[in-house]
């Protein structure tokens, strides 16, 4: 994150609702630009890099699922999303998908600065706190802490912002059965609810990335009811 004003990309077919959420957040002491589809967030990210974007899933030539996905590509910049939609499996959806925040229209602008608030000084703190550590080796897996990369046997992983985050609090707790709930706030800096459906998402993304189904060497081992450990084998 930038030492000026965060940068924030806010992609909204809505333009009232985009022009309301620019205002507050200029209020607020922060930069913002905004997109009214998906070609125009795409345009703005070739030239920017913001430091937290707020994506309504709905878009005129596509959805901010997606959108998300291709900007997890390049960034861990944290991810609100806007929404309509308010059922359990499209809240999963959002989170499953990247996100680290849902609300549903209509919000209470006061939460929603304060969520971004709150998960850009997340990320401040999390990248201070990587800075701190530069390495940790567990058998066949290196994570090089400062870029976010786990090695697995001189191969990157191509781990997403969270995919590392699981996998680098797992192997700091090597052998500790750790409870869903007790990752799930560690990741998303809130109580899980019924969220255990993106925690399991990306526990699977993860194990495929890592194919820890085919080594003898470690295993995110799962006991129903109780949570998960990495082990050396």
């Amino acid at each position: 994150m930038d030492t000026e004003k965060p940068l924030i990309l806010i992609v909204e077919d809505d333009k009232e609702t985009a022009k309301l959420n620019k205002r507050m957040l200029s209020r607020r002491g922060y930069d913002a630009l905004t997109a009214h589809n998906a070609a125009e967030a795409r345009e703005v990210v070739r030239g920017k890099t913001p430091d937290l974007f707020v994506l309504d899933i709905l878009l005129p030539d596509g959805d901010g699922l997606a959108l998300c996905k291709e900007f997890r590509q390049q960034s861990d910049a944290p991810v609100i999303f806007l929404t309509g939609q308010k059922t359990i499996q499209d809240k999963i959806a959002g989170l499953g998908g990247g996100g680290d925040y849902y609300l549903t229209k209509p919000y209470s602008i006061d939460e929603f600065l304060a969520v971004v608030e709150r998960l850009l000084n997340r990320t401040q703190q999390e990248r201070k706190k990587v800075t701190e550590a530069t390495v940790i080796r567990r058998g066949p897996i290196t994570l090089q802490i400062q870029q976010r990369a786990a090695i697995v046997r001189e191969q990157d992983a191509g781990l997403t912002s969270k995919e590392f985050a699981v996998l680098h609090l797992l192997m700091q707790n090597e052998d500790v059965e750790m409870s869903s709930e007790t990752i799930f706030r560690h990741i998303w800096q809130s109580p899980m609810n019924n969220d255990s459906g993106a925690l399991r998402v990306q526990i699977a993304r993860l194990k495929k990335k890592l194919d820890e189904e085919n080594t003898d060497d470690f295993s995110i081992i799962y006991r129903k009811g109780k949570g998960y450990t990495f082990t050396l084998k």
